[in-house]
């Protein structure tokens, strides 16, 4: 190496060795810290989720908070793709999600209450009741929690325990609508109509409310009006409350079913289609738009309509019946009598299988008759809650009827349908999954309203009128053999009488 050559790299050494931090400083030498190592990268992504979430922008965080979930599944990753699904509406999702980070240790009010909040919005009412409860007993203050709480106890028909919840709420916050008006729906559903009445009544005209609380004050005016059977205080108050703070889903429906019942069949249509078009995912509405509208493109009401529509009737049911001279029970009742001559508790009928069971008045009529099981199925849990009080069923099944008869094996001496095929336009599928489960000598009973012409109509009440032609068509198609065929009055409606057909059918030899 030339001398200029070492020299040189002398130089850069020093250069180099001038740059290096020296491991002992002076005590006026300015410190550096060193460079913080950059966060994981899911936890960079949790970061921008969470921005994004709060500038309201939660299809975009999703992605992120799920990527971060599977880098280094945490409770946190997984509250926040929670929050993101729960903002998307995304019930199932959020289900899940608030469930890994349960498991993970987060068991928080948090993720109990967006979990209770995803299983309201699926209606699985013991799911939510559990998650509200978990919720309050970890957020014992929390105004979401109890209200949550509440709901899900009116949805078991705890109506006394959500009135405590509720009242508390109210009482220590006097002044929050949001306490007194979830307060007089609960004494509206719980049938304490003159409470419910004085309480909104008092916040509409003293407590400054959004629109929205405004418009649920009118509703439970215009829902206490209707259940009392007063339509037009129902319509009168449910169009105020439109007048006062603009349409919902809600106030149109009530106002559609207002005009049902004074006779404006017109007015009803028009108003249930506006509902429908703000909820337009609502199997009821569509149900009920249909019908008013002369669409008989449905073969069948939907499980939802039929599950809601008895849910909400299921107190006052027996009561309207029996205003109405409803007669299916007992005619059952004779069909079997002349059917198997000498029919007596010394000579009973077997097992028996009760569709579309309702409160269990099919059940009471026959108890003393059966000497074998008696099966009820319904669609509707406050329809099962009444039927079990009878004391009469053998077991109580909630699922819609195909479903249950494609799973159940057993065979029955009789198998009743009273008033179920009011909800069915098709026949033939439902007649079908009947045909196996009835036992040699077995009898298929069941009633359908009397329609003018050959097949099936779809009436403005919402339930389906068939012809003569169309039953004998649905049971011939299922192997099965009508053995009595009866014209009969079923009911009143609006004082006149409602004809129909009652049946009774075996398989074809």
């Amino acid at each position: 190496m030339r001398r200029g050559e070492a020299r040189s790299v002398l130089h850069r050494r020093h250069e180099r060795a001038g740059r290096r931090r020296p491991l002992v400083m002076s005590a006026t030498a300015a410190w550096v810290p060193p460079l913080a190592a950059p966060p994981p990268l899911a936890d960079r992504l949790l970061a921008e989720a969470g921005r994004l979430m709060e500038r309201g922008q939660p299809a975009e965080a999703m992605p992120l908070a799920l990527t971060a979930t599977r880098l280094a599944p945490s409770a946190p990753a997984w509250m926040a793709l929670g929050r993101a699904r729960a903002a998307l509406s995304d019930a199932p999702g959020t289900i899940e999600a608030c469930g890994r980070a349960i498991d993970l240790g987060g068991d928080s009010a948090e993720a109990l209450l967006m979990r209770a909040r995803a299983h309201a919005r699926l209606g699985n009412a013991p799911a939510l009741l559990a998650d509200a409860a978990g919720a309050v007993c970890l957020a014992p203050r929390s105004t979401e929690a109890r209200i949550l709480l509440a709901h899900a106890l009116l949805m078991a028909e705890e109506y006394d325990e959500a009135l405590a919840v509720l009242g508390d709420l109210w009482r220590e916050q006097p002044e929050d609508p949001v306490a007194a008006l979830r307060l007089a729906e609960a004494f509206q559903r719980a049938g304490r109509r003159e409470a419910a009445e004085e309480l909104a009544s008092s916040m509409l005209d003293t407590i400054s409310l959004t629109p929205a609380q405004r418009r649920l004050a009118h509703g439970v005016l215009a829902q206490c009006a209707l259940t009392a059977g007063d339509p037009v205080t129902a319509l009168h108050a449910a169009q105020r409350g439109i007048a006062d703070a603009g349409a919902d889903m809600p106030l149109l429906s009530l106002s559609g079913h207002a005009r049902l019942n004074s006779g404006d069949a017109t007015g009803a249509a028009r108003d249930i289609e506006a509902a429908l078009a703000l909820a337009p995912q609502d199997g009821y509405l569509r149900h009920l738009s249909a019908a008013l509208n002369d669409d008989v493109a449905e073969g069948r009401a939907p499980d939802a309509y039929v599950a809601h529509l008895f849910d909400g009737y299921a107190r006052r049911f027996e009561a309207s019946l029996f205003g109405l001279g409803y007669r299916v029970p007992g005619l059952m009742l004779r069909a079997l009598e002349e059917l198997r001559p000498g029919l007596s508790p010394a000579r009973p009928i077997g097992d028996v299988l009760d569709l579309g069971c309702g409160t269990g008045l099919v059940g009471v009529v026959l108890h003393d008759m059966l000497g074998g099981r008696l099966v009820g199925v319904d669609l509707s849990p406050a329809m099962l809650r009444e039927a079990e009080t009878k004391q009469v069923y053998s077991s109580l099944h909630r699922a819609e009827l195909g479903n249950f008869l494609r799973q159940d094996h057993a065979r029955y001496q009789a198998v009743i349908a009273a008033d179920v095929f009011c909800y069915f336009g098709e026949l033939q599928p439902a007649f079908a999954l009947v045909a196996p489960r009835l036992a040699p000598g077995g009898h298929f009973l069941f009633s359908v309203e009397l329609g003018e012409g050959t097949g099936w109509e779809l009436a403005g009440s919402g339930r389906y009128r068939h012809g003569l032609a169309a039953v004998e068509a649905a049971l011939a198609g299922a192997g099965l053999t009508p053995v009595l065929l009866r014209r009969e009055v079923l009911r009143t409606e609006r004082e006149q009488p409602v004809q129909g057909l009652l049946i009774a059918a075996t398989v074809a030899p």
